[in-house]
């Protein structure tokens, strides 16, 4: 049972990880978010733009240079690319999955095994985040790496709201 739980849990997470992903990986070609916002939920709006504001904000910190921006946005393009070819499995996985939590009684079993069908699905999106991340590390100066380090560290000691 504790097992079970635990991958449930994970599964959980990951969906919701993934969401917001695929939320960041609708943008248009001129970054301004969904193409049809009115086809877009609020919440994938809000993601859009808070993921969108945080790239554009750690830009600003690290004091990128122009070519250094121009790089970053070929490979923020690049990964939107290899997102939309994941875009209907994950879609087509949040739709069923949804079926399930509608459900009278939620089906443990139907959820653990839908999440299993769609794992290829989530290894390529993660595998697409951790190269994207390297690339961008990879173009920063060594400055710009211990900046961006001492950023995170100091975001991680700050308290969130609901703790």
């Amino acid at each position: 049972m504790k097992n079970k739980l635990s991958v449930l849990l994970a599964g959980a997470v990951l969906t919701m990880s993934l969401a917001s992903t695929s939320a960041f990986a609708l943008n248009d070609d001129e970054g301004h978010g969904h193409k049809h916002k009115k086809h877009a939920t609020k919440s994938m709006q809000k993601s859009e733009g808070f993921m969108q504001h945080k790239l554009k904000k750690m830009m600003r910190y690290l004091d990128l240079t122009s070519e250094q921006r121009q790089q970053v946005k070929a490979i923020h393009q690049q990964a939107k690319e290899s997102r939309l070819v994941l875009k209907d499995s994950l879609q087509n996985f949040h739709q069923q999955s949804e079926i399930l939590m509608m459900e009278d009684d939620f089906n443990e079993q139907a959820f653990i095994d839908l999440q299993s069908q769609y794992q290829d699905s989530f290894a390529q999106m993660a595998l697409i985040k951790a190269q994207t991340k390297h690339r961008f590390i990879a173009l920063l100066t060594e400055e710009q790496k211990a900046k961006m380090k001492s950023r995170r560290a100091t975001e991680k000691r700050r308290p969130h709201h609901f703790e």
